[in-house]
């Protein structure tokens, strides 16, 4: 059985959200660090709602760009 694309998943790992937005993945580490409503627990594990990130950067979009570049926020 083939895993699903990350473009077709609800939740997705950090690392799997960082490559799939195509983000700095210490940036995004770091960035979801702070209470963000598309941030999930699942025990410890924090699992992103991949739904309400593309709606973020859509409202966003300054964010993608600064976590994406390198530049700072």
């Amino acid at each position: 059985m083939k895993p699903q694309p990350l473009g077709m998943r609800d939740l997705l790992t950090q690392e799997e959200a960082a490559r799939h937005f195509g983000l700095s993945r210490r940036k995004f580490y770091r960035w979801i660090k702070e209470p963000q409503k598309f941030v999930v627990f699942y025990g410890k594990r924090r699992l992103i709602l991949r739904e309400e990130l593309e709606k973020y950067f859509r409202l966003n979009p300054e964010e993608k760009e600064a976590m994406a570049n390198g530049t700072t926020r």
